[in-house]
């Protein structure tokens, strides 16, 4: 939601006590903050906190958007509509702790296959775009593990042809 308010954002910096753009990302911006002084509190401190908090400028927020009179069919009208149809959705990270303020890294993690499907319209046999999204699972597997995927190739590779070690994250020992 933030990201189509920012989209509109107008260059002139004299706009910017007027405009409606600004005022909604800066909101957004308050409530990103509140979120940034929780990154230590376990999840039912988090939980609460943010009911004290987080939701009395998500409720001005949406105060604000709904008192607000523009037509429908401008980039500033879709953005206010987009953000009030999504209100009770964008509400949902204040009913549990666990539950991350956005959805970045769930877009973080799949922005690689939109960039991959350009790459991928050159595979020119199903066995040459099976291999590609092997080596691709295995490299984001190792990723999201925190191991490098170069390393983790390079002893893949190194191996008997067929033996394949998964890149999970190994566990340390501490019963020695």
């Amino acid at each position: 939601m933030r990201r189509k308010f920012v989209n509109l954002i107008p260059g002139d910096k004299k706009l910017h006590k007027t405009s409606v753009a600004v005022k909604a990302v800066n909101y957004c911006d308050r409530i990103y903050h509140e979120e940034h002084l929780l990154e230590d509190c376990t999840a039912e401190e988090r939980y609460v906190k943010r009911l004290e908090k987080v939701k009395p400028v998500l409720d001005e927020m949406f105060a604000y958007l709904e008192s607000i009179t523009v037509s429908s069919s401008c980039d500033l009208g879709k953005a206010v509509n987009y953000a009030l149809n999504e209100k009770k959705y964008l509400y949902t990270f204040l009913e549990n702790g666990d539950i991350p303020v956005d959805n970045n890294r769930a877009k973080n993690a799949i922005r690689p296959f939109t960039v991959g499907r350009k790459n991928w319209l050159f595979n020119n046999t199903s066995s040459g775009a099976e291999a590609s999204a092997i080596l691709y699972s295995l490299i984001s597997t190792a990723q999201a593990n925190g191991i490098d995927a170069e390393k983790y190739l390079t002893e893949l590779f190194s191996q008997l042809a067929g033996t394949i070690t998964l890149p999970w994250k190994e566990q340390e020992n501490n019963d020695t």
